[in-house]
């Protein structure tokens, strides 16, 4: 981790008006994939966590700031209450950059995730084979899987890729 980033973070967490914009010019300025090469700590981020959702629930938080705030806490690997609806909404966007990250996040802690199939279901047909064998994987990793995780994998049944099958046929599909 950056001492840089560890200062944007501690900005855009910070609740103060100015800082949140300064810090969500640099995040938008970063090149792709830099939380990748230099992820932030998942302490940080869980020490960070209330204000990120008091800013997911604000109503006047700079435009942008949802999608940072669904992506950090899903590069921290955070599954704790309050998360379920940041991913939920990220999913919808299919244009979302991280989708194999939330996804990724909803298989390592399904407990989390009960009855998210609803936002599921539209990404078993994605372009991105990525996303489809994820959501294959995540909804593979289910207990208690709904109608529209059980349509989902109807769906990626009918998928060529190789991966996705694995996947598939351990949903039992």
């Amino acid at each position: 981790m950056l001492a840089a980033d560890k200062k944007v973070f501690l900005d855009f967490t910070s609740g103060d008006s100015e800082k949140i914009k300064t810090a969500l010019a640099h995040l938008e300025a970063l090149p792709l994939g830099h939380f990748e090469d230099h992820p932030l700590s998942r302490k940080l981020v869980l020490s960070g966590f209330d204000a990120l959702v008091a800013l997911w629930n604000s109503d006047v938080a700079p435009v942008g700031c949802r999608r940072w705030i669904a992506q950090l806490v899903a590069d921290a690997r955070i599954a704790a209450t309050g998360v379920k609806p940041i991913v939920q909404q990220a999913l919808g966007d299919r244009s979302c950059s991280y989708l194999p990250t939330l996804l990724y996040l909803i298989g390592s802690n399904p407990e989390s995730f009960e009855g998210i199939g609803e936002s599921l279901l539209p990404l078993a047909s994605h372009p991105d084979r990525e996303v489809r064998w994820r959501v294959a994987w995540a909804i593979s990793k289910m207990k208690q899987r709904d109608s529209h995780m059980m349509q989902a994998i109807k769906i990626l049944a009918r998928d060529p890729d190789s991966t996705t099958k694995v996947y598939v046929r351990e949903c039992g599909a």
